[in-house]
């Protein structure tokens, strides 16, 4: 279901809506996006899975641009609020909160089948705890990252964890509380490792 979302349908309005209080002409500035995005495209090294590309790399594509437009800060806030819009419908669907009970068990279970087969497969991840009260997990590998890293925006990764953290607080709020032991523990901040926590408090 995930897969069939086309989310610039989801993502572009949003974006559309807070480019026209930057620009004259937000229609014809994504237009050039997409004109020059071929060419940006081929230059991502093959070593990046194709899926991973074709989803990110439009996002990664139009933020180099608007931040050469209006500067980095305010096209952080604008990508941050497009990506977050759409990142949490993907992170819903993939995750079936409408068709699944949403229980601990099944976020667990959810979580595990995500990282085997859903946009995030390409990390590299180890279970460290899972009981009926705490489930951790840690990444020592993050695919995302090193896309846009390699082509010279690492500061985008935090948005991708933002996702986490609507998706994963949203998900039994007031049952089930995400973190990662505070800050400094991504693999964006330096760390080598991201970890993911989630626990039911008593």
């Amino acid at each position: 279901m995930a897969k069939n979302l086309d989310l610039r349908k989801v993502t572009s309005p949003v974006l559309l809506h807070l480019l026209g209080k930057e620009m004259r002409s937000p229609r014809l500035f994504l237009w050039r996006c997409l004109l020059s995005f071929p060419r940006f495209k081929r230059s991502i090294e093959p070593r990046f899975p194709a899926e991973l590309v074709d989803l990110a790399a439009l996002p990664i594509w139009v933020y180099i641009n608007l931040k050469q437009r209006i500067g980095q800060k305010r096209a952080f806030e604008v990508l941050r609020v497009a990506m977050l819009t759409g990142g949490v419908a993907q992170w819903n669907l993939q995750f079936e909160t409408v068709d699944r009970p949403r229980t601990f068990a099944t976020l667990c279970d959810q979580e595990l089948r995500v990282n085997q087969t859903g946009i995030t497969r390409w990390n590299t991840l180890e279970v460290v705890e899972r009981s009926e009260r705490r489930f951790e997990l840690k990444v020592t590998r993050c695919l995302y990252h090193e896309l846009a890293a390699s082509v010279g925006v690492p500061e985008l990764t935090p948005i991708a964890c933002q996702i986490d953290n609507a998706g994963f607080n949203s998900y039994l709020p007031d049952e089930v509380l995400f973190h990662r032991g505070g800050p400094g523990h991504r693999i964006s901040d330096g760390a080598k490792e991201c970890r993911f926590v989630w626990e039911r408090p008593e």
